[in-house]
């Protein structure tokens, strides 16, 4: 009885490998037959940003009037697909990868760009969240800190440079831009200073004139050194001070020396 037990479980393990095999071989021959019905694109961050949109790829993927539509899926180079849309100097990463139901789906994020320069030639730009340069839209302006004034570092430049890997030997102290990058990096982490900080202004000196969002004030912030140290000074002086003396007492205040506030009268 047991050879007979044993005769049965045997079947038993080859049907199903064999169903397997053949299961495998239907499907593998549906995936080589199977053809591009559809692409479905994705901007994942549309909502904040409006750089790209769906049209924009779509015309990147249909180059030159050959669309993957009505091709064989096998026959789409993904990886091909997504260095072409890389090159998009908004595109920060791009996913493509195909469904069994026949549609190319593809996601893209965009570059989020965190500080606009407007430099002393009347250049304009963005510096993004990596710290890469990044060329201005026809169509989307990002909410974002502004700094303009006296900016003469490094022009022309190329898009997608980062400006923290700038040779530091050619400048006497750390370039300007990384300076306000890291300002820029900090006040867009910081809900309050992201609230109050609307732009900057650089003058001459490479002093550094905040300009707010509430008030009618000046604020001299001096040099980018110890900036964090200057803004706890600041806030003190906004939760203790302006609620008594009234946001409008004070036309200037100074930031610029390590262990005192000077505010000049209107």
């Amino acid at each position: 009885m047991s050879w007979k037990r044993n005769t049965w479980k045997a079947l038993k393990w080859f049907s199903l490998v064999l169903y397997l095999v053949i299961g495998l071989w239907f499907v593998t021959k549906r995936n080589r037959e199977l053809v591009c019905k559809d692409i479905k694109v994705t901007v994942v961050d549309s909502s904040e940003n409006s750089f790209i949109t769906s049209k924009d790829i779509r015309r990147i993927v249909d180059v030159k009037g050959k669309s993957p539509i009505g091709k064989p899926l096998r026959s789409i180079n993904t990886y091909e697909l997504e260095n072409r849309l890389s090159t998009m100097m908004s595109v920060r990463d791009v996913q493509i990868y195909k469904t069994s139901d026949g549609v190319l789906s593809i996601k893209v994020k965009q570059r989020r760009p965190l500080v606009r320069i407007f430099n002393a030639k009347n250049q304009s730009y963005y510096i993004d969240e990596q710290g890469l340069l990044m060329p201005l839209s026809d169509r989307f302006a990002a909410h974002v800190l502004v700094v303009n004034g006296k900016i003469n570092e490094h022009f022309p430049f190329k898009a997608n440079e980062d400006v923290m890997q700038w040779d530091t030997s050619v400048y006497k102290r750390e370039p300007l831009l990384q300076q306000i990058y890291d300002f820029a990096r900090f006040v867009n982490d910081d809900d309050f200073w992201n609230a109050q900080i609307a732009q900057l202004y650089v003058d001459s000196s490479n002093d550094i004139e905040i300009i707010p969002r509430v008030g009618s004030q000046v604020i001299l912030l001096g040099s980018l050194d110890d900036y964090e140290k200057k803004l706890d000074k600041l806030k003190l002086f906004y939760e203790k001070a302006l609620p008594a003396e009234g946001w409008n007492k004070y036309k200037m205040i100074s930031l610029k020396y390590s262990k005192q506030i000077i505010c000049t009268k209107r």
